[in-house]
């Protein structure tokens, strides 16, 4: 690892340690214990503990119990893009059931729960007017991704936007508390995963991530909807779309953008099922098993 990255995953560290203590007897969620937000220091956060998670994620406390539930500490948009043709699936994906809500009905539950403001992106409406989200179409039609965030974003009435995709069940309401509180001066704050020829990172297949030995094959992925972006970003997203580049990680050389290391989003979600989505009917069986997995526990 060289210098540079040594003292970026230090500064991360550092800054993580304001949020975690140890993990709760029977899981691998961490509870958020202090944080720096908004000025505020030292208020105690605790874990949201998600009833329809994963392994490690436990349902809230019963009442009585010394447990809260996160606090809206920040004003944020989450906005959902639920643009994708859904081709891989020969249905709309989004409103697939999956346990006891659809798919995008668990983004919803999840994101609500950190936000002050939800927005859909669609060019369907119709197909998503039961759900009484406000809705907005792309601004430019046919961008992909790109588009619906740069639309997310221009239609937000914060600064601070969460941007994720419809077909993304398992989102961790404490990483992205996490990613909205340090965006401050950056244009964008994401996660990014370690891949390489030997331990390649799957977001549907073997989630967990480790930091690998560093060698010239070991690539990063950034999570690009699984991060917040700041209305900063409005004019340099529209220059891409003049120039019609489209691929969202290519801002990253255009913008300030802050990456997480896995070292530290693992705080969060230890198992990085916040960037589990569904493009394929073996992703949605394999989403099935786990969901139905975390209910018997």
């Amino acid at each position: 690892m060289s210098l540079n990255a040594q003292q970026q995953c230090r500064s991360e560290l550092q800054i993580a340690t304001l949020w975690v203590s140890a993990p709760q007897s029977g899981g691998n969620t961490h509870c958020a214990t202090k944080m720096h937000v908004a000025g505020v220091r030292n208020k105690k956060v605790v874990c949201y503990r998600a009833q329809l998670g994963l392994g490690g994620v436990s349902p809230p406390a019963k009442q009585g119990e010394d447990t809260l539930w996160p606090q809206k500490t920040l004003p944020i948009t989450g906005v959902i893009l639920a643009g994708g043709k859904s081709r891989r699936m020969g249905e709309n994906k989004a409103l697939m059931q999956l346990g006891d809500d659809s798919l995008i009905g668990h983004v919803i539950r999840r994101l609500s729960l950190v936000t002050t403001e939800l927005l859909l992106i669609t060019d369907s409406p119709a197909e998503y007017a039961h759900l009484g989200v406000p809705m907005h179409g792309d601004v430019i039609p046919g961008t992909g991704a790109l588009g619906g965030i740069y639309t997310g974003v221009m239609y937000a009435s914060h600064d601070a936007v969460l941007c994720v995709a419809c077909d993304s069940p398992f989102l961790e309401p404490n990483l992205l508390i996490y990613l909205a509180s340090v965006l401050e001066e950056y244009d964008a704050v994401m996660p990014y995963t370690y891949s390489s020829k030997q331990t390649p990172f799957c977001r549907n297949k073997g989630i967990g991530v480790t930091n690998p030995a560093y060698g010239g094959d070991v690539q990063t992925t950034l999570q690009t909807l699984c991060a917040a972006y700041s209305k900063r970003c409005l004019p340099i997203i529209a220059a891409m779309l003049e120039e019609s580049e489209l691929r969202v990680h290519a801002l990253a050389k255009r913008a300030q953008i802050q990456r997480v290391s896995p070292e530290v989003w693992q705080a969060f979600d230890a198992e990085g099922m916040s960037f589990f989505n569904i493009n394929t009917l073996e992703d949605f069986e394999k989403a099935r098993s786990l969901t139905s997995k975390s209910c018997k526990k």
